[in-house]
């Protein structure tokens, strides 16, 4: 599952790290993973998904379930990942709560389990991951704060770290350090407990010095809020296909949207009369100034939404790799009319490398063997 993260596109350099095809079934004993990926060091979480190695200054975090598959950074990347366990405290408190409001917390965690992991809503006809029901389930949720932490922040970072070195950020930083200028405001789509906008707050605050934040969660699924206020962060119910984002925040614009994993199931069926409303919607927010950009991550490396924004003058800025194959799972839409970004001299490399992973780009042959991803889902 590791080795260097080859072909890495400028900027990328750094540690490497990846993880190979394959789902896990359920397996409610799941002892296999930390015997199978050695790692040297001091565990720094409950779980033994983030491990800090001072002598050689190798941070080795998980994303998967059974551990299997590692991922490399420096001491940089670990105090951000450190950063997450602490403010995950939080979120896993408010969790044990529900479960033992339910009377049975370890039924409820094991049924989570098998839910989060199965997904049998996902084999159905549905479009979704998981069902209403299941996505507001204690038991789920808990596995969802466990495990989708690690993929979700340090996705969404390395995302915006791509994405400023391009300069898409410095105008919008450079206003709001202007007197009398509105805090920058950016809003997560479909966030559920919100770690995209706890990533996208230590990028905007620590990386870019950004001292003033306006923060907004939306979920179509209720349960939770009390996680993402447990991370500061405002939230609105919303549905993406139903409500006015800038009504129901009650504002008249914001600076970005973020999101993440969201539009496969709203905005990526040709025809299709809600996904293409969505696309409107999208379109219309970027053209009338509602936002300066839409932050988009996706799991497959093709896209049909940004066929789709592209056919409404949207430009779409693909800032993985291109040189080994089409690879659109994260993206910027920008006004129509914008100009394609500039990749500055000498970026600085990813905090967090390889991520989302690219090494079996190289295994199936380069662009020669690109055709649409041929990788299987974090389990």
């Amino acid at each position: 599952g590791g080795g260097g993260a080859r072909g890495s596109a400028p900027g990328d350099r750094g540690f490497g790290g990846g993880r190979r095809g394959g789902v896990d079934r359920w397996d409610p004993d799941g002892r296999q993973g930390s015997e199978r990926s050695k790692v040297v060091g001091v565990k720094l979480d409950e779980e033994g998904h983030l491990w800090w190695d001072e002598a050689s200054g190798v941070c080795t975090y998980f994303q998967d379930r059974r551990r299997k598959w590692p991922f490399y950074t420096d001491r940089r990347g670990m105090q951000k990942l450190a950063a997450l366990v602490k403010a995950n405290a939080a979120l896993r408190a408010r969790n044990n709560e529900l479960l033992v409001a339910m009377g049975n917390p370890a039924d409820v965690a094991r049924e989570g389990e098998r839910l989060y992991v199965e997904k049998p809503t996902l084999r159905g006809e549905d479009n979704v991951t998981w069902s209403f029901s299941e996505y507001g389930h204690p038991g789920l949720q808990l596995h969802y704060l466990k495990l989708k932490s690690w993929q979700r922040f340090t996705e969404t970072y390395a995302l915006m770290e791509r994405a400023d070195q391009r300069g898409a950020f410095d105008q919008a930083c450079a206003a709001a350090a202007g007197p009398g200028a509105r805090a920058l405001r950016i809003v997560s789509i479909g966030g559920g407990p919100g770690y995209e906008l706890f990533a996208a707050e230590q990028f905007f605050r620590e990386y870019k010095g950004v001292e003033r934040l306006e923060l907004y969660n939306t979920d179509i699924q209720p349960t939770w809020r009390g996680y993402s206020e447990a991370l500061g962060f405002r939230f609105k119910e919303f549905d993406i296909f139903e409500g006015n984002l800038l009504e129901t925040l009650g504002v008249d614009a914001v600076d970005y949207v973020i999101i993440s994993y969201v539009m496969i199931y709203v905005g990526s069926i040709p025809g299709n009369p809600a996904h293409e409303r969505v696309c409107d919607m999208l379109q219309t927010l970027l053209q009338t100034g509602g936002a300066r950009a839409v932050i988009v991550s996706e799991r497959g490396e093709q896209q049909a939404s940004c066929k789709m924004m592209e056919s409404r003058g949207v430009h779409v800025e693909r800032l993985m790799q291109q040189d080994l194959g089409l690879d659109e799972r994260q993206v910027l839409l920008l006004p129509p009319g914008s100009a394609p970004l500039r990749l500055k001299p000498s970026p600085a490399p990813l905090t967090f490398p390889n991520v989302p992973f690219e090494e079996h780009k190289i295994k199936r042959g380069g662009a020669k063997g690109a055709g649409g991803s041929q990788t299987r889902w974090y389990t």
